[in-house]
């Protein structure tokens, strides 16, 4: 019995993974493989969608939700609260829950216009907060067409 112990310990430990080669922890933000989309120029920044990211995959949550990336590109420098750093880009990771239209922000990356990162923030999936945006809003819309893309894409894979 101890043999067997003995042999299973590595091996489990194995299939952990390390948090660096990419098994757990946060998502990454997308890289040369996004498909940035134009989704609105709200005053003052450039709001894209990376339509490669809409999936029901995220490593940190449930596959009943849509997530996708979006990131925000800034025409004046901003100012983040917690750092204090001034970043032009926002990289923004979303959590839908499609059947009730609620969203919520699980994941943020703010970086200069050279792409250096000068902070990043998770949310652990325990503390998602899922708010419904109000009627016809940007954000509603935002959540409409995010969840009929993830409906069209579940769609053409049947």
């Amino acid at each position: 019995m101890k043999a067997v112990a003995a042999l299973c310990l590595p091996l489990l430990l194995a299939a952990c993974g390390d948090f660096e080669d990419g098994t757990r922890g946060p998502q990454p933000v997308p890289g040369s493989s996004a498909d940035w989309r134009n989704y609105g120029q709200p005053e003052g920044m450039v709001v894209d969608v990376d339509v490669n990211s809409i999936s029901h995959r995220d490593r940190a949550g449930s596959t009943e939700y849509t997530y996708v990336w979006m990131r925000q590109t800034f025409a004046e420098d901003q100012i983040d609260g917690e750092s204090k750093g001034r970043y032009r880009i926002k990289y923004a990771r979303q959590a839908i829950d499609c059947p009730s239209g609620r969203m919520a922000g699980i994941a943020v990356s703010l970086r200069t216009l050279d792409g250096d990162e000068i902070a990043r923030y998770d949310v652990p999936g325990f503390q998602w907060e899922f708010a419904a945006p109000e009627l016809e809003s940007y954000g509603a819309d935002f959540v409409r067409q995010v969840c009929k893309m993830m409906a069209d894409k579940a769609q053409n894979k049947e």
